[in-house]
């Protein structure tokens, strides 16, 4: 069988990694997936990860395979949280063999996946991306914190949306609607740090800080369109600061369409290198990707990797 004899599809042999842990990855979602990927593909394989890590190690052994004929994954598909994606992508840019990514949604905002389709059902983009209906291949920057080394996909953050990052893990809600109970009970206590934002080695903010977040991706929580201007593959880090002069629910309420550029108390700014500082003498709280990482570090310094990975998105789409 040769490619154009597949039913409509351009991918022989896809493989899923899936997380059973993620907030909203079943047995029955992943059941659909593989029955519409076996409708165009010739070879259908699952992986369910069984603990952090898991799906970086599996890549690696899956891709660098150096035997001759190796059946190797035209397409990976990968479901779970922003953990996972992140896992999953690792693997991808450390293997020798680099096959096109599709995002799936799986986690509880799926902003990674709204970044690449908006929300459209998953049924019509796992379709597009296995036909090239309406689909393309982009390389997707990726980002990082060094020492200790810790890739970022969709972002981070420091301030309101980290403490809510963290106070929302024992909340027991579904979907988005958890991280937005998680604002509205860490905005009951919640005090601005003093902070620094440095963009390239200059410095953008300095003061009051409500909240950072920087990143590739435009949306956090699924909901917040915090960086309209992020695109995935221009190489820049986006990075928003909100500072103390302008009402936090003000502008949560301007996140969600992205109108807060330009009003007094946020500060927007493009660059290849980060720098996210607390001059208050307290750790600096921050989260990745949907976790919070503790440590005592005053300050990170982000740092793009421009084109790192594969992925297949919406076509004409340019950042969610």
């Amino acid at each position: 069988m040769t490619i154009n004899d597949l039913p409509c599809g351009r991918y022989r042999r896809v493989t899923i990694i899936a997380n059973p842990a993620a907030g909203s990855t079943t047995d029955a979602r992943i059941a659909s997936m593989e029955s519409l990927c076996a409708d165009l593909c010739e070879h259908v394989d699952v992986f369910w990860t069984k603990h952090k890590g898991h799906a970086t190690d599996f890549l690696a052994s899956l891709l660098n395979q150096e035997v001759p004929g190796a059946d190797l994954p035209d397409v990976l598909v990968s479901v779970g949280g922003d953990g996972t994606l992140r896992e999953v992508m690792d693997g991808i840019r450390r293997s020798r063999h680099r096959p096109p990514l599709i995002v799936m949604p799986g986690g509880t905002g799926n902003s990674n996946y709204r970044s690449l389709w908006d929300d459209i059902p998953w049924e019509t983009a796992l379709h597009s991306a296995l036909t090239g209906g309406a689909a393309a291949v982009r390389k997707l920057d990726l980002a990082r914190i060094s020492s200790p080394e810790r890739l970022i996909v969709l972002g981070a953050s420091t301030g309101l949306f980290a403490a809510a990052t963290a106070e929302s893990r024992s909340i027991p809600i579904p979907g988005r609607d958890r991280y937005q109970e998680a604002i509205s009970r860490t905005l009951k206590n919640y005090k601005p740090y003093m902070g620094r934002v440095l963009v390239d080695g200059r410095v953008v903010h300095s003061g009051a800080t409500t909240l950072v977040n920087v990143g590739g991706g435009r949306h956090r929580a699924g909901v917040y369109n915090i960086l309209p201007r992020s695109l995935p593959d221009d190489a820049l880090l986006d990075v928003c600061v909100l500072d103390a002069s302008l009402p936090t629910r003000t502008a949560l309420d301007l996140m969600r369409t992205g109108e807060h550029l330009g009003h007094p108390g946020v500060t927007y700014a493009q660059g290849a290198e980060i720098t996210l500082e607390r001059i208050d003498g307290s750790p600096l709280q921050f989260e990745t990707d949907g976790e919070v990482v503790t440590s005592n570090r005053h300050s990170i310094t982000i740092k793009v990797l421009p084109g790192a990975v594969p992925v297949i998105a919406r076509d004409q789409h340019q950042g969610g």
